[in-house]
């Protein structure tokens, strides 16, 4: 038996050097997250002691996503140029020193720019990690892994309600902030030391493993690209309409950030800590989902990626319309379609889209492209939550203040099925010619061009 097939298996996520490297991008995007998702479950808290009205509430969440959405697009482009390493250090370090601060806020002008600038740093997380995986693992694996490492992103929803609700209760909304940014640090420590661009430059990587990764790509793959080959790629019409789809596709699902916890605990009266065991289940599903979409698009629809692409916001439109239309059925039910049923948009979409501009383009362009896409998306995301605090109805009560809230959402899912529909069909895997239809020449191929 060789030695790398004792010692590292190509089909596995975690194996070898690649799955340890895997493994602390997945703790990396878990910390910051969890440091994204405490905000927001929080504001009933920060928003009670501060005296903040639902406009200001609405403003203050977005705040991040106005920091966060013009540096998705900045990250992608610095990963393709200058490596996704040092974007993921930036970002760990920053969030950070961030969020610890946001605990020290006295007032809302504080709460608004504390919030934003940790956007700032917030937006080199996206893009360069998912070019780290475009690097990492090619062919079939790129929808595993981008799936497994959505799912990651998914994970704080269950991590941090039993953190965030349970100290705010005890000892003060303020010190949730303070103990959850404490995580980052041990996180930059593994990126500093475990993290690398490319299988040749990560230290103590043996040769038969590195040589395996490489067998599985077509080509080589480039640490860094020039401007130029990154604008290159830009000019294929379906990388344009799935960048408009991506600019919707997700972008409502920020509302259930701000109005799920608001809804809850401040209109419906629950109890923070029914919350805490609640928000975890609902979030299981997403989660669960997420940790087998990579299977799910290698074993139905030939391994196209569109059919993904559209069933995610449909999960979007139903879940968020169901919220809309039926607010007197039981909270958790409610809670469900919002955050576990709407939720599965994300697994189910930028699960797939990953693999989709891998094969439309070419896998170093991956950083740009998500940033692109990325920031699109938060772009719309902020300009929905800002505005959302004047769509309560405040003629309705309880949880039917915030049915106009979700109609709007269902409504922009809804929109981000028509550029999918309409961008070139992606093929992740190669099927033989006896498995491809007649009426599709094509589908031998592992990927279509546009």
């Amino acid at each position: 038996m060789s030695a790398v097939s004792s010692t590292f298996r190509p089909d596995r996520l975690m194996s070898g050097k690649r799955g340890l490297l895997f493994f602390i991008i997945l703790v990396v995007n878990f910390v910051v997250w969890l440091d994204v998702a405490k905000f927001g479950l929080l504001n009933p808290f920060w928003s009670a002691e501060l005296n903040l009205n639902p406009e200001q509430i609405a403003q203050a969440s977005a705040s991040y996503l106005l920091g966060y959405f013009p540096m998705l697009l900045i990250a992608g482009v610095l990963a393709d140029r200058f490596g996704a390493k040092r974007m993921l250090v930036i970002c760990v370090a920053g969030v950070t020193v961030m969020s610890a601060s946001t605990g020290l806020v006295v007032n809302y002008d504080e709460l608004y720019w504390r919030n934003l600038i940790f956007g700032v740093f917030f937006g080199f997380l996206w893009a360069p990690s998912q070019r780290l995986i475009s690097n990492w693992y090619p062919g079939t694996m790129s929808p595993k892994a981008t799936a497994v490492w959505m799912s990651s992103t998914l994970l704080p929803g269950i991590i941090a309600p039993m953190i965030a609700y349970p100290l705010a209760t005890s000892f003060g909304w303020r010190s949730a902030f303070y103990v959850i940014a404490a995580l980052g640090v041990p996180a930059l420590v593994l990126l500093v030391l475990f993290i690398a661009e490319v299988p040749e430059k990560l230290r103590g990587i043996s040769a038969e493993e590195r040589d395996a990764i490489r067998n599985g790509f077509e080509g080589t793959t480039k640490p860094r690209l020039k401007v130029g080959e990154v604008l290159q790629a830009l000019k294929k019409p379906s990388i344009i309409t799935m960048g408009i789809a991506t600019a919707f596709a997700t972008s409502a699902t920020w509302l259930s950030g701000t109005w799920l916890p608001y809804g809850l605990i401040t209109l419906k009266q629950v109890d923070p800590n029914a919350v805490a065991l609640a928000t975890p289940v609902l979030a299981l599903v997403p989660v669960g989902v997420g940790l087998l979409h990579g299977k799910l698009v290698e074993r139905f629809f030939q391994s196209r990626t569109k059919p993904w692409l559209v069933i995610g916001p449909l999960c979007g439109v139903i879940g968020y319309g169901y919220a809309a239309l039926m607010p007197d059925s039981p909270w958790f039910l409610w809670a469900f379609m919002i955050a576990g049923f709407a939720y599965l948009c994300d697994p189910f979409f930028w699960g797939t889209v990953n693999g989709y501009w891998a094969g439309i383009a070419r896998p170093e362009v991956t950083g740009t492209l998500n940033g692109i896409a990325a920031a699109l998306q938060v772009a719309v995301g902020w300009f929905i939550v800002s505005n959302s605090g004047s769509w309560l109805d405040a003629n309705a009560s309880g949880l039917a203040q915030l049915s106009p809230i979700w109609l709007v959402g269902a409504g922009i899912f809804a929109f981000a099925i028509i550029p999918v529909l309409i961008s070139k069909e992606v093929r992740l895997r190669k099927i033989s010619v006896d498995d491809a239809p007649a009426s599709d020449p094509d589908a031998i191929t592992e990927r279509t061009g546009v």
